[in-house]
Order: C-alpha cells, then structure tokens, then sequence
C-alpha cells in the first residue's frame, strides 16, 4: 500500500490538466485462482482511480483479498497493483464499454499442513479485462459497471476476476 498511494496521486495530478474527467470506483471481485483443474475463489475489494481523455484512459488499480481453502491449503490473495491503457466506448443510451490492457503485480500466500506447499508467491505480468457499464437515471457522473479481468496467466497458474462495481466521474 506504501508504494501504491504515491503512483495513484502522481497520476491523477500528472495526467488531470490534460483530462476530460477523472474518475475513481470501487469494485467488489469474485477471484478465480486455477491451477492443476482445481480452483480458489477468494473475494476481493478493488479501487480504482483514473483519468480519460477522448475515450482513452489511464488507470491505476489496488486490490486487496481474502482467502479460500482447496485440500487444507489456503490460498490468501494478498493484494494486487495495477496500471493499465484503457480504451472506452463512447456512451449510448447510458451503456458504455472498456477494453483495458497493462500490467498487474499480484501477491498471494499459501499455506498448509508441512507436507505441502507453503510460502509466498509474486506474479508480475500482462493483464487485461474487458467492462461494461451502465450510468444511473438522473445521476449521469455514476456508473455501475459488471466487468471482467485476468490479472496473471501462464502454463501453470490462472488468476482471473469477475467484478461489480460502482464509478464516478469527477
């Protein structure tokens, strides 16, 4: 969290002259950990702060989870960073799409009994996700938006995400 604050001020002052809105949003996340056709699902809680120009954005995201237990072992998705490009739709009837591409930083510890695996695991890497949200009648700056995200992917371990979330747009 101490180095993620920095980066979220940094970007919304260093980007705001040059920005239509910033945004900020809160999103609740199912997490999907899968590996060896087994899987945790740990819920999570994400900020996410932004600022867009032209139906481009850019966007810092902090997400901190829970855990979940396969087998006696708990999967405890610490806490993930992330900064991505995000393309957006324009608006139509209050609908709207982003397609978002970056880099994500995510921790999670296992642990278990001593004959299995224990210890702390960093996946650093490409991510992406894809969003769609909808403004609310009569208060157009909000959003609720339904998304979903891959934070990590490679042969071994899969970490993916379905969120609902709530934005607002300064």
């Amino acid at each position: 969290m101490n180095k993620v604050l920095p980066l979220l001020l940094l970007l919304s002052t260093s980007f705001q002259c040059l920005a239509d809105s910033t945004y900020i949003g809160i999103d609740y996340m199912q997490n999907d950990i899968g590996f060896d056709d087994e899987s945790a699902k740990p819920n999570a809680t994400a900020l996410r702060v932004g600022v867009s120009n032209n139906n481009m954005a850019f966007e810092a995201q902090y997400l901190r989870g829970d855990n979940d237990d396969i087998y006696r072992m708990t999967f405890d998705l610490e806490q993930s960073t992330a900064l991505y490009f995000v393309m957006q739709s324009d608006i139509r009837d209050g609908f709207g799409m982003d397609v978002s591409v970056g880099y994500a930083m995510t921790d999670m510890t296992v642990s278990g009994p001593e004959e299995t695996y224990n210890g702390e695991d960093h996946y650093n890497g490409f991510s992406w996700g894809v969003s769609m949200h909808q403004q609310i009648p009569y208060f157009e700056q909000a959003s609720i938006r339904l998304g979903y995200q891959s934070l990590y992917k490679d042969s071994d371990i899969e970490i993916t995400n379905i969120s609902l979330g709530f934005i607002y747009h300064f």
